[in-house]
């Protein structure tokens, strides 16, 4: 379960966040919806070279999320394997409220 941030903790998280961090902030606080998806130009299920790209990941990080179960995969053909890029959206959207 997330631990709500004391007000010094906010802060300093806030100073120090990314430009894209700052963006998904100042739309929060503007009321505007999230973006829809931020690979949007990509297939529903992503290779897992490709996966890892969108993530910002090396190939072996995500593998070892997908036996931490973070991610899931889906077996096209035996031996076979694709990522939802739903689920890579999800992971993305996570990161960027932290």
């Amino acid at each position: 379960m997330h631990t709500p941030l004391n007000t010094d903790q906010r802060m300093l998280k806030l100073l120090q966040a990314t430009p894209d961090q700052l963006e998904a902030i100042d739309r929060v606080l503007n009321g505007e919806p999230p973006p829809k998806s931020r690979i949007l130009n990509t297939p529903v299920l992503l290779g897992t070279t490709d996966a890892a790209a969108a993530l910002g990941v090396s190939r072996g990080t995500l593998w070892r999320m997908i036996h931490a179960g973070t991610l899931k995969r889906v077996e096209l053909f035996r031996g076979t394997f694709r990522i939802r890029r739903s689920e890579i959206e999800d992971i993305l959207d996570a990161n960027v409220m932290k």
